[in-house]
């Protein structure tokens, strides 16, 4: 049996959708005028992720933190992440109420930060 990974984890802007989230407004058209979807494979591997059980998280660093949950909302997608991390900045220093350290705990997987 192949070995999955522990966590998966995907940034929001140009992976999960085609822009800035804190560069557009609401809603979110191209120069043609057309609404902008997520990229099409996007609800693919996270449906795909969570059958195999693989948690998924969110790190992304914006300055429009609301924009991009309402985003996750929008498009459904809060329902596949087990954590987000979206801050303007991205250290653990500035964001002491991260939760990096533990984002997964569960009976089959845990987070480690060391092979």
């Amino acid at each position: 049996m192949t070995r999955l990974p522990k966590l998966a984890v995907f940034d929001l802007d140009y992976t999960l959708w085609p822009f800035w989230v804190d560069t557009h407004v609401d809603p979110v058209r191209d120069r043609r005028g057309q609404t902008v979807r997520l990229y099409p494979e996007v609800r693919d591997v996270l449906e795909r992720l969570q059958g195999l059980e693989v948690p998924v998280a969110a790190a992304s660093r914006t300055g429009e933190i609301e924009g991009a949950n309402q985003l996750l909302e929008l498009f459904d997608l809060d329902r596949y992440f087990v954590h987000r991390e979206i801050y303007p900045e991205w250290n653990e220093s500035s964001n002491p109420k991260s939760g990096t350290g533990d984002i997964c705990k569960g009976p089959s997987w845990a987070l480690r930060s060391s092979p």
